[in-house]
């Protein structure tokens, strides 16, 4: 179980950004054959986890680019 998170999580941050109210569509074929319902639900959880962190990053990393290239105009100017 754990090595499919680990897989899940590999998956997962591979991909790249999507709609805010989708999920990473990578993952459904390893969570669609898990054993269990619970198993299921966990690595839904898990998936949604790391969808939210790449989402956090890719939003972090958006507003640096703003601001390096409002900072690079300002330099340009002078």
């Amino acid at each position: 179980m754990k090595r499919g998170f680990v897989c899940l999580a590999i998956v997962l941050a591979a991909c790249g950004s999507r709609p805010a109210t989708d999920h990473s569509h990578a993952a459904d074929a390893i969570i669609d054959n898990a054993k269990t319902p619970e198993e299921r639900a966990e690595l839904a959880r898990v998936r949604d986890e790391v969808d939210a962190a790449a989402q956090a990053r890719i939003e972090q990393l958006d507003a640096e680019i703003a601001r390096l290239e409002k900072e690079n105009a300002e330099l340009r100017k002078r």
